[in-house]
């Protein structure tokens, strides 16, 4: 949910177009114009969705191609907008392979314990202890890295630390982890576009060698962590985290149990600061200007008080977006909250979908890298189906001349239809990217955003003019207690029959169906509209049909899933590697799942399941006896040739270093073989693997 959330219902809905308008030449000349970012988002998703990089040059010389077409068919309607769709579709192609070229190229993570020293660019708070970003490392006193690594700090290294500071650290890296399963999500991306070459944990504690000079970013950085420490201090241990991101974004100190509670009610993104809560700050803001201004005629004869109350507004907005760290969905937010202002002073509708895609458009210009991200997918869905939500069926919302019952009513109803419209538009992304689903979150929203529009934030900002004065703990006390209430809300709503659904990951064409349906059924005006319903319901209907994998290997083959019957078992190997496992939970949804350590049920180091189709060893050792009729072979340990026969798939320690997680799915006599190799394919972000790769059968 975004600034429409607060902004969406201040907004008349337009006057309905006149009979015939739709059939207009011009009428649908300017909704064309609301597609045009639709077809840059989908430029944008087909390059990260390529398995092979295109040639540096394709781009640019597509695109100065279709610029050609385009003037040509100026003078012609349809081919004029399907010409203009295509140029936008390949400037987001290259607008995204630009921004993958910019990015310095992955580094070699070297093996065992090493020397890192380099410049604190970024320090996160932990709720188990620190975490430091290292920009221009050096390893063990090797040429500064294009790339940072982030390092987590030991528990107890209470040294003194700010932002510039330079640093020597002894520490473990690693490379990006691969996906836990073919068509994961893939962390190696995520860190190459954000800069980042390898992660790790400390073994020593941290020297801090030059202390760096006072500035702005320091400063600011001391003053979050400051107020971060001053709320923990005076707040209990349950509502203080909370009360501590929403006022200075450092939520990594969440306890995962409350965390949890959040996500399984529907509310985690009141703990994502972001378009909701800077809506907030800035909405209040704006009113509470506005009516001060109302007391001073000097003012009024002078200057529109919407003009001061929106400069007032704004410049509130920037500085809780600088206090909670400028990061990017706050940036996101705080530009729409611009734009909203904008129109709000030139006397323009606050919220339009011209403006939407304007903001959109600007977004994907800047970080072409967020669009397969949840929260630009997230956020832009909820937004469109405020504004297109609210000029269809807003009037029924209007409390003009209706007593005090009938308008509390209205709220009500307003706030739940808002909360259905921006929860429903956002749920199909949001089961695509987590593989979940919560059904009561239009229940747990229609109590917990209303506490925090009118409790929690108000008293967090009263909290921030009251620290100078060391009083804030007169305005964290109902901080604390609407955070109780929300949480008590969270847990409830946690408690109920499948509060919380998981399902299995989805195949990407669907929801590229789905996002094209919702463009139409919110772009478009009209009957024409209900175009986008069919590929709406093709899209739900085929996030369903994705089908578990017969035989799951981990990248690091320390897992392994065999359906065996009706239940799918999963060996474990060395030491239980829980996060792959909770990696996994949404493959398996809908299946029996039986966890086992592969010492305690293979006999003799040998498993057979599925008839004796699968045959799992432990290691060589266990293949002296021959491996049967079995048509897979598994094995977490290198089998160096043995078992190997014509029309055998054999699996081992090296087939997942070569190629990453492997998925089989049986279907009669045949076997469909996938690797994350073959679905990455070979991209910057990828790592270099061996020449040598499976390809998909």
């Amino acid at each position: 949910m975004d600034v429409a959330l607060i902004a969406v219902r201040a907004a008349k809905p337009a006057a309905a177009p006149p009979p015939g308008a739709l059939r207009s030449s011009a009428a649908y000349a300017g909704r064309i114009v609301l597609f045009l970012p639709v077809a840059m988002m989908a430029g944008i998703l087909l390059y990260f969705d390529l398995r092979a990089e295109p040639p540096a040059w394709l781009a640019p010389v597509a695109i100065v191609l279709a610029a050609g077409v385009l003037t040509m068919l100026w003078r012609r309607p349809v081919g004029c907008r399907l010409a203009a769709l295509a140029l936008f579709a390949l400037l987001g192609l290259g607008r995204a392979q630009w921004q993958a070229m910019l990015m310095p190229p992955p580094i070699v993570v070297p093996h065992g314990v090493v020397t890192v020293t380099g410049r604190v660019s970024s320090i996160d708070l932990l709720a188990t202890g620190r975490r430091v970003r290292i920009a221009a490392p050096r390893l063990d006193g090797g040429p500064a890295l294009g790339r940072a690594v982030r390092i987590k700090l030991r528990r107890g290294d209470d040294v003194r630390l700010a932002a510039g500071d330079s640093v020597r650290v002894r520490a473990f890296l690693f490379a990006p982890s691969r996906p836990a399963y073919p068509g994961g999500w893939s962390f190696g991306r995520d860190q190459f576009f954000s800069g980042l070459g390898a992660v790790g944990f400390a073994v020593g504690k941290l020297d801090v060698t030059r202390v760096a000079a006072p500035g702005w970013g320091g400063a600011l950085r001391r003053l979050r962590e400051t107020i971060a420490a001053r709320v923990l201090t005076a707040m209990p241990p349950t509502t203080g985290p909370i009360a501590a991101t929403l006022l200075t974004g450092f939520e990594e100190s969440i306890p995962a149990r409350e965390r949890q509670a959040f996500i399984t009610a529907g509310l985690a993104h009141i703990l994502a600061v972001a378009g909701l809560h800077i809506g907030i700050v800035m909405g209040a803001l704006f009113a509470l200007a506005r009516f001060c201004v109302g007391w001073s005629e000097f003012l009024l004869l002078r200057v529109p008080a919407k003009v001061i109350a929106s400069a007032v507004a704004f410049a509130g907005g920037v500085v809780y977006a600088a206090l909670t760290g400028f990061h990017v969905p706050i940036e996101r937010s705080l530009a729409m909250a611009a734009l909203v202002l904008l129109g709000i002073v030139a006397g323009r509708r606050a919220l339009s979908l011209r403006g939407l895609a304007v903001a959109a458009f600007v977004l994907m210009l800047i970080e072409p890298q967020a669009v397969p991200g949840p929260s630009f997918q997230m956020s832009f869905s909820a937004v469109l189906a405020l504004i297109a939500g609210y000029e269809a069926v807003g009037r029924r919302f209007d409390t003009e001349g209706a007593g005090w019952r009938g308008r509390l009513g209205r709220h009500i109803a307003a706030l739940a239809f808002t909360s259905l419209l921006a929860g429903g538009a956002s749920m199909p992304f949001a089961a695509y990217q987590f593989q979940q689903v919560q059904p009561y979150y239009i229940l747990a929203n229609l109590i917990a955003v209303p506490l925090t529009a009118l409790v929690v934030l108000p008293a967090g900002m009263v909290a921030l003019v009251l620290m100078p004065l060391h009083l804030e703990a007169l305005a964290l006390a109902p901080m604390g207690w609407g955070i109780a209430a929300m949480l008590a809300v969270a847990r409830f709503v946690g408690q109920l029959p499948h509060a919380l659904i998981v399902i299995g990951p989805s195949p990407g064409w669907p929801v590229a169906l789905l996002g094209l349906g919702m463009a139409l059924l919110g772009l478009l005006r009209g009957r024409v509209r209900l175009a986008g319903l069919a590929p709406v319901v093709i899209g739900l209907a085929g996030m369903m049909l994705g089908r578990a994998p017969d035989v799951l290997v981990s990248p690091t083959a320390s897992l392994v899933a065999v359906r065996d019957g009706a239940v799918v078992r999963i060996l474990e190997t060395r030491r239980p590697d829980q996060y792959t496992l909770a990696q996994w939970r949404p493959v398996f949804a809908h299946d029996r799942v039986a966890v086992a350590r592969a010492a305690d049920i293979c006999a003799g180091g040998r498993c057979r399941f599925d008839h004796g189709r699968v045959l799992y060893l432990a290691d060589a050792t266990a293949a002296e006896n021959g491996c049967g009729d079995a048509r897979v072979v598994i094995s977490p340990e290198p089998l160096r040739g043995a078992c190997r026969a014509r029309g055998r798939y054999v699996i081992d320690r090296f087939s997942v270093w070569r190629d990453g997680a492997i998925a089989l799915r049986f279907a009669g006599g045949r076997v469909r073989l996938t690797t994350d190799r073959w679905v990455q394919g070979v991209r910057p972000w990828v790592a270099a693997w061996p020449k040598r790769w499976h390809r998909r059968r």
